[in-house]
């Protein structure tokens, strides 16, 4: 059984139905926020090998990876937004 996003569950009499659109729908939200945190990064800052906050050569793994941070300043960044979001 497929849905729409943001369609009203409880419009379905089965209540086995409804526990299985919301779970799929949960399902699909986690792989996209998932999706989403693993995207490499983008900056018209970066010039490929340098971090765009402090100007240190990024590890060869990391770049890999598609960061454009080098650790410290990627913990400091996650560590200032955690401490904003909360």
């Amino acid at each position: 059984m497929s849905l729409e996003k943001n369609e009203n569950y409880f419009e379905l009499t089965d209540e086995s139905d409804r526990a299985s659109a919301v779970e799929a729908q949960f399902n699909e939200d986690a792989l996209e926020l998932a999706r989403r945190k693993i995207a490499p990064e983008v900056s018209p800052d970066f010039d490929g090998l340098h971090c765009i906050a402090c100007g240190e050569k990024i590890l060869a793994a990391r770049l890999k990876l598609g960061k454009i941070r080098c650790i410290d300043c990627q913990t400091l960044k996650e560590k200032q937004s955690k401490f904003f979001a909360g």
